[in-house]
């Protein structure tokens, strides 16, 4: 009856021409979006594998691991700043702020995340901190990546806070990976080989290609929703509260990536490409489970901003239960079919990466706790209470680094999960705790005293 409700709420809401209406609508394009994109990367996945030896595929995923952990840094909290400021300058029509703040970001952003590519460049390459890779050119194509990585977070931060749910996502979910597909096959059929070099400069051409297409939205985004305004600069404002959310980008950083570091830094030299390779197709297999969560991320997010600094949290506290109660019903099936079916999942990739089921096994109870607490860190950070999200994070990594020390000795990748399970189910009910405590929000599927 409970499910039924739920999907007539649903059905409903997507025919009215309200706010809810447009947000269910947002809702509906972002899952759509989303589940093309888990098909189309697990099948570019399978392509880099079968083209690929373990390897070559890990040290493409360690390269790649290490352009991501620099590009969530690099834009200084400027792409999570302005998904929370832009829908309140919009409510509040300072067209003007809109303006100086996107252009003085972009700036910003390509100067600093240039500076830690070259910075990134010189120490990897002068210091052996990957084990197994011994080739400087894949360290410079890699960490190339990061300015376009950088700035496409940005863009589709700006394109979110306008609520173009869609556009946010096809150039990274959709396009890339499609990209990164074909041009990887195609260089395993001219040349009948493929290293973790071509990978990873196929993947560098395919971030050039996205980040002009992001950018393209962005501005015909912009020109659509704001009027044209003289843009007003509050440079030193926006650097200080930038700043504030650097250490939940550092943080979060740490906490999804500290795995693979950990694999690759304190394992045999011979084992850990090939353990990262093993990990990493686990890792994104557990992640489908919270697919539902990161739609509800895209989508909730500028909204919650809106309706809270509008003083609607009745109305808030309504659009983020429902979305929680939806966001788990996808995900219990997901939930069942990765426990009965990953096996076989993991072992379509090629021979031995079904020896990653129990890990997978692990990473999914982890991720079944981030699933169920909802929405809580976005929460905290469009409601101003950032300084909660840190808290949690901070323990959640300390206990990540401690379990992974003491763990993976013994037990490998699978002391590794457990790690990784553990302390994201750590950060989340933290996170939790204060959410709720400080806000009265309640962001999980469930009712706590009297509130649904």
């Amino acid at each position: 009856m409970a499910i039924n409700k739920i999907i007539k709420d649903y059905r409903s809401g997507v025919k009215e021409d309200s706010y809810k209406g447009k947000y269910l609508k947002n809702l509906s394009s972002s899952f759509l979006l989303n589940i093309g994109s888990v098909i189309i990367v697990y099948f570019t996945n399978l392509v880099l594998t079968r083209i690929t030896d373990k390897a070559e595929y890990g040290a493409y995923v360690a390269i790649n691991n290490i352009a991501s952990i620099l590009a969530l840094f690099a834009p200084m909290g400027l792409n999570i700043l302005i998904l929370r400021q832009l829908p309140e300058y919009k409510s509040k029509e300072q067209y003007g702020l809109i303006k100086g703040i996107n252009r003085f970001s972009i700036i910003s952003i390509f100067v600093f995340s240039t500076l830690i590519t070259l910075l990134a460049i010189l120490i990897f390459s002068n210091f052996n901190l990957l084990h197994g890779i011994k080739n400087n050119t894949y360290l410079i194509i890699g960490l190339s990546c990061v300015p376009l990585l950088s700035l496409l977070a940005y863009f589709q931060s700006v394109l979110n806070g306008l609520k173009h749910i869609g556009k946010s996502l096809m150039a990274e979910k959709i396009i890339r990976p499609i990209l990164i597909a074909i041009g990887s096959a195609l260089l395993f059929f001219i040349f009948s080989h493929a290293d973790g070099g071509d990978l990873l400069s196929v993947f560098f051409v395919a971030s050039v290609i996205v980040l002009i297409l992001a950018y393209y939205f962005m501005q015909r985004g912009l020109k659509q929703e704001i009027p044209n305004h003289n843009a007003q600069y509050e440079r030193i404002n926006w650097l200080k509260q930038g700043w504030i959310f650097v250490p939940v980008s550092a943080l979060s950083i740490i906490n999804s990536r500290i795995d693979i570091q950990m694999i690759e830094m304190l394992m045999n030299e011979k084992e850990a490409l090939d353990n990262v390779a093993l990990f990493n197709v686990a890792n994104k297999a557990a992640q489908g489970l919270s697919l539902g969560l990161m739609i509800s991320n895209y989508v909730l997010s500028p909204s919650a901003s809106e309706l809270y600094y509008t003083d609607q949290k009745e109305r808030l506290q309504n659009i983020v239960t429902k979305t929680s109660r939806m966001v788990m019903l996808l995900s219990l099936p997901l939930f069942l079919g990765l426990i009965l079916g990953g096996f076989w999942l993991l072992g379509l990739y090629g021979p031995g990466y079904d020896e990653g089921y129990t890990t997978m096994l692990i990473l999914i109870g982890g991720q079944f706790v981030n699933v169920a607490a909802g929405p809580v860190g976005y929460l905290l950070i469009m409601t101003k209470n950032e300084k909660y999200t840190i808290i949690g994070m901070s323990v959640s990594v300390v206990m990540n680094i401690i379990l992974n020390l003491l763990l993976i000795d013994d037990y490998g990748i699978e002391g590794v999960a457990v790690a990784t399970a553990v302390s994201l189910a750590a950060w989340n009910l933290i996170m939790l705790y204060y959410l709720m405590k400080k806000t009265g929000l309640n962001p999980t599927a469930f009712s706590f005293n009297g509130k649904k």
